[in-house]
């Protein structure tokens, strides 16, 4: 069994309705924080990073339906062999809850009717969110191997969109459309707890940046 453990800050931030008028443009800005310790000529640093997808549907047929959750899955990429997928968040206080997962998945569908497949070898695990309060989360993730070894994991951080017909996720974190584009993080199982650095959001010692993406609603 392997179980891995990490800390999310999680902010729900979602909008939902109905268009009122054609020609309507429905906006939601997500965003991901990141805090980095970072080593400079002067000495040790920190280094904290915002990084914004400003997210737009096309203009709009009046009536139509949209939901769109910041705060959607997380995806994560296992060994094809992996079973059991199971995963916990717990928050300040200590009390644990059970999350929704997915697993295994081949592909997950993306805007305009794309699909994001997993990489040949490995699955797609989709950890839910339930509803939740702003704040600190431990998660957890655990899964079995059927034959323990050092194996390469890629995780993004998404959004949830439904507009009208559609329903798909959109990549946030990093903002991709092919798994060959997701960094990797290299695991050897062990008895004893490791620690990696997860990369910075953006290149160089930058604080901010952002991106646009347009969203599609399928009629």
């Amino acid at each position: 069994m392997v179980k891995q453990s990490s800390q999310v800050e999680l902010t729900p931030h979602r909008i939902k309705g109905t268009t009122a008028r054609a020609g309507q443009i429905i906006r939601i800005d997500c965003s991901i924080t990141g805090t980095f310790d970072v080593r400079e000529a002067t000495g040790s640093a920190v280094l904290v990073q915002l990084y914004v997808v400003h997210l737009r549907t096309r203009p709009l047929p009046r009536g139509t339906p949209y939901q769109l959750d910041c705060s959607g899955p997380v995806i994560v990429q296992l060994p094809a062999d992996a079973s059991d997928v199971g995963a916990t968040a717990t928050d300040e206080s200590g009390s644990p809850a059970e999350l929704a997962v997915q697993a295994p998945l081949n592909l997950i569908p993306l805007a305009f009717g794309k699909r994001l497949p997993a990489d040949r070898g490995t699955q797609l695990a989709v950890v839910s969110w339930p509803a939740a309060s702003p704040g600190s989360y431990g998660m957890e993730l655990s899964f079995s191997l059927a034959n323990p070894r050092l194996f390469r994991e890629k995780v993004i951080y998404a959004a949830l969109i439904a507009c009208g017909h559609s329903k798909y996720f959109q990549p946030i974190r990093p903002l991709v459309t092919s798994m060959s584009r997701v960094p990797a993080f290299t695991i050897q199982p062990s008895a004893n707890e490791t620690n990696f650095s997860a990369p910075h959001l953006f290149g160089g010692i930058r604080s901010y940046g952002e991106a646009t993406r347009t969203l599609s609603c399928g009629r």
